[in-house]
Order: structure tokens, then C-alpha cells, then sequence
């Protein structure tokens, strides 16, 4: 052996040597300095309401998911209403990761307070190695105004309180329920109605600490903390800690009279665990989709400037586990990055209502587009990743404060997930989430080609507001004629059409108004998905404007002379314009042909209001940034964002026959249906778009 392969063999001993004197020093170090325990957490500060909430957690006993839990989900502001379209099974992810012992499933105390966020407290006493745990539950009934979008809600607090110490199956657990009020305000005011003592109870295991964390059995713990447990985990793998267990028929959840409203009596159903092992395993992929985040301290935007103009942050305890709503579409692929839009709820809605509700509509009404009837199917049709934030509790504004965060923070995790294409991005939103399309623009109006508000609520911006790339980006602003909640036509501040007009109109450069006639403040968003999908994808499209002059047309004649840059050249036309009482009529369709089809657009869009049988249609034509409605048969014309006699003033008053502001123009000659074909006096009707059009 040579002198260098002896140093080396040398080197090679020393440093076995000193590598093991290093681990037994570690080791040494475990032993007699354990990790310190966990601190208290921060108290339970009183209600607030959330625009989600759930009944059941479902945790996962196998070994290699369990640190995934599910959440089922029911609306907040009137249990009594179910979800129809889908079920909502909410994914989310632990902190620590649960552990079996002699068959018991152990959860991390600090995972369950935060599932249970903010209405979950624990102190620790580490010299003695016990914690105290206090968790708050709020009932809800709806006393009445069942379904109603102001529903009369009974809430009723139970404050739970347990103790407990490391080592010992031990503990006390004690309860106290409020007065029940009907002011949501008044809930955390509300006195001590009745209390049971601390009473002696049995856990199935002794809580543990590992790493500094408290370990609990969770079915015996959350049960005495009032929670009622489902354990089905020999079979299915699964147990569920839930609220309130289906044997309370009188809470809304399981009231017999909601039975059939879509929501499951019991928290481990055989539609369920399919769901759960196909999101496990990967089979479900496509489709609605819920996950989850915990939001705890976040440094927000606090919607006001400095004097410099600078925007002013500050420090927000949400502390709080948010879901949010994905749709991936049928035909999404993973090496190809994707469309996606924004959907933002409103003021008492959260991530399922701007789902849900039109779906509703949806399916009580003609499909203006063939096997098109649920949003799901215009997302599928245009090949949309469509992602609904939940903006943490009512009325969120959405361009500051958590709701802002929640968009941020979920567009990056869906990013992290799909491959999103980030030159091809969207948003709209309805009500506040409309009033929010336009405020997160306002913010983020980088990541955006084009929107699509309607309705906005009260949070929108005034015309002080609107400055940068919001002045040019590609608008459809939509309001509602039957909308009782952001009126049509009431005082500008909860009204559309004038705030439109005195704040919009003349501001933003490229943006086109419509009206919904008869729309409806949730349904109305409904009406309008081809519009929207089709705005979105029009402003994709690089093909530039048709650009026409003039039009020259004769009766029973089949081609249209097109005057252009200083060319005139013969249009085929598909119906031969005829004259009506001396007025020259065209097909519409032939129109698109003359202006062009991907920018002169005619739609069939329907509403009702209060039941499907007041549905009313009317055709809408969108070109050069004006929209026109009209009916066929009728003389009826509402031209853009323009006010007529029977749209809202408020919940009850209507736009009077002789009010000033009425937009009297009509049509000279009733739009006719022929053969199919929808034809308008074409003169007058051009002019509305700013076009000539001369009769020969």
C-alpha cells in the first residue's frame, strides 16, 4: 500500500470516528432537553360571520393520506338552503401529521384549532402538563324567511370548555348555552340561558406531546367538546367529527322539512368516500373541485393611500380556514397552459353561490347554445379554468382587506397545481364581486386581458377612482332592469344605470353596457355567460375589426354594396332585404356578414325574476362597444345602459311612464321574425352603432 492510499485510509477512519461521536452527542442532547411544549394559542374573541362554514371534518385513519382531511359545506346565511348542482367536499391539508396509537387516531391539538379557527382556544400549563380547551358552536335556525335572500336566523352559542393533561385518559368537560337572539350583533352580548357542571369523561387514548406538539384522540376528544362522532374507519378509512349529528332533526341541517335539498343526512355516505378515494388517488382530476387554506396573521391592504398616494398596509388577524372553488375543464391539459378566469361571489354569497345560483336558472330556461345548460358546460364548451375565491365573510370588497388576499394566495396555489396561461387571463364577478372585479383591476390590472362585472355593489369605484390601465381594458358592464337589490335605477350609490352614467360612461374607453331586461340580481349573471365567455375570447382573437364605412342596399336585391378605406366591394347577402310600409328591412344574420360576424354578435338572452313562467327573451346585439335590445314582433328597443318605464327604483318603486329619464326611442317598424330569420328596419337600426346605411 502506498503513503498517500495509508493517509487516505487514515482520513476515512477519523472521520467515522468523529461522525459518531457527533450523533451520540445529538442523541445525548434529545434525551435530556426535549423539545419545549407548545404555547397557548390566542383567545376566542367572539362571533363573526362567515360566508362558509361546515357541519362534518372528515379525517382519513389510513396511513398514507392521513394528513388530508375533508370538509362538507352548507350555506351560512340560511342553513335551511342546500346546494342543488354539486356536492362541496372541501380538501385540506394538516400542519402535523396524525399518528395511530393502539388503534386510536391522534391529531395535533394545534391542527384542530385551527380547523375549528376562531372559535377554538387552548391553554397550556406545561409545569403541569395539562391544557385547558374552549370551543364555541353557533346554531342557527331560520325562524323565517326561509329561502329569502334576508332570511330571520335564530342563532344560539353553546360555549364548551374541557380540561385535560398529558399521560392521563382523565378529563372534565363542562357547557354553557346563550340566550338565543335573532341580531347577529348581539350574539357574543347574549347571557348565560343554562350550564352543566364539569363532569368526569374518558378519553379512548391518553393525549401525547411529540416534538412539542399535543397529540389528542380526536373522537373522544371533540366529544367533549359536544361534538358527535361517525366511525366508520374499519370499512371506509374514514371518521367524521361533525357539529350536529343527523338524530337532531331539529337543527336546519338534518329539519325534515330541507331533507331533499341535497345535503346528506349522514357524513360518511358511499357518494362521498367515492369522492374522497377518487380525489385521493387521482382519479377525479376534472370537474368542481374544493380546497382549503388557513389564513392566520396577514399583512393586508388597507384600501386607503397615503398623502404621497402610496398604499397603507397593515396587520389583519383573520385566523380562519377559507376554501375555495375550481373548475377544471373536460378537455384541460397539462402540457398545454390553460385560459382562466376569475369568479368572484357576492356580498352574502361565497365560493359555490356564483355556481350554484345560475345553475338554478339555468335549468328553467331555453340554452342559447346547443347541450349548454349548467355554467360547468360554458366552461367545458370555451375551455376555461374557472377559479371562485371565498372572500372570508360578508360583503368582502375584494381589491383590499382578506378578500384580496384570498385571490392573490389562491391563483398562486392554482398555479402551482395547473398550468395556467398567464398572457390569457379573465375576470368578472357579480354584485360585490362585480364592484371587486373592478377594485382588484384597479390593483392588478397587469394580469388581466378583459372583464366582465355585473351588478356592482356598493363597494364599486367612482369615476375618482378609475385611473391606469382600467381606462383601456376591454369592458361588458352588465346591469339588471328587475334588480331588486343593486337597483336599475334608483340614487347612484346602490343603484347601476346611474352610477353607470355619471361615473362610467365617457371614462372607460373600451367598455360595452348591457342590460338584462327582467334580470334578476342572482340569476342574471346566467344570462350572460355566452357574452361573457365569447368578450373574453374576442379580445384573444388578433383578427382587427372589420372596418366599413358605408353600406349601400336595394330591396330584393341579394349582395350589399361595402364601402371601405376607399373600396367598395359586393357582400352576399343570405335573405334579400324587403321593404315594410316604405322601410327597408335586413336579416340580422346578414348584417354580421356586412360588419362582421366576430364582432357584430346577435344573442338570445332570457331572464325571469321571481318564477321561471315571467321568463322573458329578447335578442341582444353587441357591435361597436353599443349594445341594442330588442323583441321581435315589437317596436320595444333599449339602446346600452339606458333607463325605461318598470325598472327598479328601489324594492318596490318602479321607473314611472313619465319619468324624464326614460330613453323613448323604438323602433319605426316591429323587428319580424320570418322564416326564422330576425329582421330590423336596417337604416335607424345601424344608426344606433354609429353606421351609415343608404337605400338605393
Amino acid at each position: 500500500m502506498s503513503c498517500f492510499e495509508n493517509r487516505f485510509s487514515l482520513c476515512r477512519k477519523l472521520q467515522r470516528f468523529f461522525l459518531v461521536l457527533l450523533v451520540t452527542a445529538l442523541v445525548a442532547g434529545c434525551a435530556v432537553t426535549p423539545a419545549p411544549l407548545e404555547e397557548s394559542s390566542r383567545p376566542i374573541t367572539g362571533y363573526l360571520d362567515y360566508s362558509w362554514d361546515k357541519n362534518s371534518v372528515l379525517f382519513n385513519t389510513r396511513e398514507r393520506h392521513r394528513q388530508t382531511v375533508f370538509m362538507d359545506t352548507f350555506y351560512p346565511f340560511d342553513p335551511s338552503l342546500r346546494y342543488n348542482n354539486a356536492e362541496a367536499m372541501v380538501r385540506y391539508e394538516l400542519d402535523h401529521r396524525p399518528f395511530m396509537q393502539d388503534g386510536v387516531l391522534m391529531v395535533a391539538l394545534a391542527d384542530l384549532r385551527k380547523l375549528y379557527a376562531p372559535f377554538m382556544s387552548h391553554t397550556v400549563d406545561a409545569a403541569n402538563q395539562r391544557f385547558t380547551v374552549q370551543h364555541h358552536f353557533f346554531k342557527k335556525r331560520v325562524a323565517a324567511g326561509s329561502g329569502s335572500r334576508a332570511p330571520t336566523i335564530e342563532y344560539t352559542r353553546i360555549a364548551w370548555q374541557g380540561s385535560y393533561a398529558l399521560g392521563s385518559t382523565a378529563a372534565t368537560s363542562s357547557s354553557a348555552i346563550h340566550a338565543t337572539v335573532t341580531d347577529r350583533n348581539q350574539i357574543d352580548k347574549a347571557a348565560v340561558a343554562s350550564s352543566t357542571a364539569p363532569a368526569a369523561a374518558t378519553l379512548a387514548a391518553a393525549p401525547v406531546q411529540r416534538h412539542g406538539r399535543i397529540y389528542v384522540p380526536v373522537a373522544s376528544f371533540m366529544r367533549t367538546l359536544g361534538k358527535t362522532i361517525t366511525d366508520d374507519s374499519a370499512a371506509s378509512g374514514f371518521l367524521a367529527v361533525s357539529h350536529v349529528g343527523p338524530q337532531d332533526t331539529g337543527d336546519d341541517l338534518f329539519n325534515p322539512q330541507y331533507a331533499n335539498r341535497g345535503l346528506p343526512n349522514t357524513p360518511i355516505t358511499p357518494a362521498r368516500l367515492k369522492t374522497m378515494n377518487g380525489l385521493l388517488d387521482g382519479s377525479i382530476d376534472r370537474g368542481n373541485l374544493w380546497f382549503a387554506y388557513y389564513f392566520g396573521d396577514i399583512n393586508t391592504y388597507t384600501g386607503r393611500n397615503d398623502a404621497q398616494g402610496q398604499p397603507v398596509n397593515a396587520m389583519m388577524g383573520v385566523d380562519r380556514v377559507l376554501p375555495w372553488r375550481i373548475y377544471i375543464p373536460k378537455n384541460y391539459n397539462a402540457r398545454s397552459p390553460g385560459k382562466f378566469t376569475f369568479m368572484l361571489h357576492g356580498g352574502t354569497g361565497n365560493e359555490n353561490a356564483p355556481f350554484e345560483r345560475p345553475n338554478d336558472h339555468l335549468k328553467n330556461q331555453p340554452s342559447p347554445m346547443p347541450g349548454v345548460t349548467l355554467f360547468e358546460d360554458y366552461a367545458d364548451h370555451y375551455n376555461y379554468i374557472v377559479l371562485s375565491p371565498n372572500g372570508w365573510t360578508r360583503n368582502p370588497v375584494w381589491g383590499s382587506g382578506p378578500g384580496e388576499q384570498a385571490m392573490l394566495h389562491t391563483l398562486e396555489l392554482a398555479k402551482a397545481r395547473w398550468n395556467i396561461d398567464p398572457q390569457r387571463m379573465f375576470i368578472f364577478g357579480n354584485s360585490a364581486g362585480a364592484a371587486g372585479t373592478m377594485n382588484f383591476v384597479l390593483r392588478h390590472g397587469h394580469l388581466f386581458k378583459a372583464m366582465a362585472p355585473t351588478a356592482p355593489g356598493g363597494s364599486k369605484p367612482w369615476a375618482a377612482d378609475l385611473k391606469g390601465g382600467i381606462l383601456d381594458m376591454p369592458t361588458v358592464l352588465s346591469c339588471f332592469a328587475a334588480d331588486v337589490t343593486v337597483f336599475y335605477a334608483g340614487p347612484a350609490k346602490n343603484s347601476c344605470q346611474p352610477w353607470y352614467a355619471e361615473n362610467i360612461k365617457g371614462t372607460m374607453r373600451n367598455l360595452t353596457a348591457i342590460t338584462v331586461e327582467n334580470g334578476h340580481h342572482s340569476f342574471g349573471p346566467a344570462s350572460l355567460y355566452q357574452i361573457t365567455f365569447d368578450h373574453f375570447e374576442r379580445v384573444l382573437d388578433s383578427t382587427p375589426p372589420r372596418v366599413v364605412d358605408a353600406v349601400r342596399l336595394a330591396a330584393g336585391r341579394n349582395s350589399a354594396a361595402v364601402s371601405s378605406g376607399g373600396k367598395t366591394s359586393n357582400v352576399a347577402l343570405a335573405t334579400a332585404p324587403v321593404s315594410r310600409d316604405g322601410t327597408l328591412m335586413m336579416a340580422l344574420d346578414d348584417l354580421a356578414r356586412i360588419y362582421g360576424e366576430k364582432d357584430f354578435r346577435v344573442y338570445d338572452v332570457h331572464a325571469y325574476n321571481l318564477k321561471p313562467s315571467d321568463l322573458v327573451s329578447v335578442k341582444t346585439v353587441l357591435y361597436n362597444k353599443v349594445s341594442v335590445n330588442l323583441k321581435p314582433g315589437e317596436r320595444f328597443l333599449r339602446v346600452g345602459g339606458t333607463i325605461h318605464a318598470g325598472d327598479t327604483i328601489d324594492g318596490r318603486t318602479r321607473v314611472a311612464a313619465d319619468d324624464p329619464r326614460i330613453d323613448r326611442r323604438q323602433l319605426s317598424v316591429p323587428a319580424q321574425n320570418v322564416n326564422g330569420k330576425i329582421l330590423v328596419p336596417v337604416v335607424e337600426f345601424m344608426q344606433l352603432f354609429g353606421k351609415t346605411v343608404t337605400v338605393e
